[in-house]
Order: structure tokens, then sequence, then C-alpha cells
């Protein structure tokens, strides 16, 4: 089968490698997996698309976060649509009076009971 001429230019047009890293997190956690071997994907028509979605992704991974696993002893049932669950983690033991996003959530029928991961 004949190759289109749209594309063509594609799969002609020279590979643009981006690249980040932090110093602040690679000191503070020497041994942490740096995407080197495995690095993440992306295609962009344009270099600047590139580096935007790079700075994206440093933005989300270059911030140190906390996650905490929350016990609910009560059935929650959050709406999907509704976007990310926001709350605010009180727990004097762990030091934290803060706002957070829940990445997670396992609802038990049987014990009635709601299980979050929330990263502040």
């Amino acid at each position: 089968m004949p190759a289109d001429p749209a594309d063509i230019g594609p799969a002609i047009t020279p590979a643009k490698i981006e690249g980040w890293e932090s110093s602040t997190i690679h000191t503070r956690y020497p041994n942490a997996r740096d995407g080197s071997t495995d690095p993440s994907e992306g295609f962009y028509d344009a270099a600047a698309n590139a580096d935007t979605a790079v700075a994206g992704r440093a933005t989300l991974i270059g911030t140190e976060r906390r996650r905490f696993g929350v016990q609910v002893q009560d059935l929650i049932w959050p709406s999907p649509t509704s976007g990310l669950l926001n709350v605010t983690l009180v727990d004097p033991d762990q030091a934290v009076n803060d706002p957070g996003i829940s990445t997670r959530i396992e609802v038990d029928l049987d014990a009635e009971a709601t299980q979050f991961e929330v990263m502040i």
C-alpha cells in the first residue's frame, strides 16, 4: 500500500528529544527512578508544544507530595462527572491540616466503608 503524502512529512521529520530534571529532587531521592530507561513518549507538531508538555509534567512530578490512606466508616458515592474530589485532611498525629485531592476511591459494600487515597 503506498504512503499518502500527508503521512510522508511526519515520517521524515527529525525527532527532538526533550528532557527535564530537578537537582533538588535528585539530591533528596538519589535512588529514585529517573525515567531515562523508560521515558514518557509524546508526539507533537511543534517543539514549543513539546516544551509545554514537558513543563506541565515537571510541575506534576517535580513537586513533593505526601500520600495518605484515609478510611471513612460510611459509604460515600462521589459522582465521576464532578471531577476529582477535593478534601481537607486533618490528622494531628501526622502533622497535617492541608487541602488535597482524592486520587483513588475504594468502596467496600460489605464493611460499609470507603477508602480514599489522598495526595497533599
